[in-house]
């Protein structure tokens, strides 16, 4: 894999400090905002309602991965002082390892409600999983007009989706199973399904066998803030909505600081 500097720095540029701690901006929390405001305004638009529950799933799911950033970078350091014993260590970062699979998974799929919405003809698009929908589109270009042209190309750029949605279900479908290192300071896993050893990718490995997971998490969620981003441009020119710049919308997570250390190793 070589990886796509341009989209780590897309996605370090959503993340910021104040004085009430690290938040995110952005083409995403401004069309989460804009969306809310107008369910709100119009109880009666079932477009809006749709995107708002939509778009809200994901939200929650992205919360979810910056406390999971969080809490890793905590049991870690009480690890690192002895205030956390080897075997609680690797079983505490073994769930959290495996819940960030799933969540970030989940999320994909609640992107392809809300972009099925937003789609030219959402009546003749059913309602699929993002994998579903980007195997859809590869068969014919009568698919990618039902979606629309710019949407179409959103879903089919995502070619790194396939990778780490292969990791998830191998842990969840296939008897996969994950193993934490004990190497003090750094988070280390593997992935394997039988003997074989799932993740391969030499810029985040530790060693040949082994992946750093802040390097493996920085990637992914670098590469996921900043396709929410392009993804949240087309969607707001598509529903002519403007920024709602006076609403300052912002989203605070103190996981954001950890998520932007990792990203920023990378």
């Amino acid at each position: 894999m070589t990886i796509d500097r341009q989209r780590l720095e897309t996605a370090l540029s959503t993340i910021h400090t104040d004085k009430d701690g690290y938040f995110r901006s952005g083409r995403f929390v401004d069309l989460d905002a804009n969306v809310d405001v107008k369910s709100v305004l119009d109880t009666s638009n079932e477009l809006f309602r749709k995107l708002h529950r939509y778009l809200r799933l994901i939200v929650r799911g992205i919360w979810t991965l910056e406390t999971i950033a969080l809490r890793l970078a905590w049991q870690k350091d009480l690890w690192a002082q002895n205030q956390l014993g080897d075997s609680a260590w690797m079983d505490f970062a073994k769930c959290d390892v495996d819940l960030f699979h799933v969540e970030y998974r989940s999320i994909f799929d609640y992107l392809s409600k809300t972009i099925r919405t937003v789609s030219n003809s959402p009546a003749e698009i059913s309602d699929k999983s993002f994998a579903t929908l980007r195997r859809w589109l590869s068969r014919s270009r009568e698919n990618a007009e039902k979606l629309g042209g710019d949407l179409a190309r959103l879903v089919l750029s995502c070619e790194w989706f396939d990778d780490i949605k292969e990791i998830r279900e191998s842990i969840v479908h296939r008897g996969g199973f994950s193993i934490v290192f004990l190497e003090r300071g750094r988070i280390l896993f593997q992935v394997f399904e039988g003997m074989n050893r799932k993740i391969l990718i030499p810029e985040i490995m530790f060693n040949e066998n082994v992946v750093d997971f802040e390097l493996y998490a920085g990637l992914y969620m670098g590469y996921l803030l900043a396709y929410l981003e392009e993804a949240s441009d087309l969607i707001l020119n598509r529903l002519g909505l403007d920024p709602i710049g006076n609403l300052n919308a912002k989203s605070y997570h103190s996981g954001l600081r950890v998520i932007r250390e990792w990203i920023s190793q990378i």
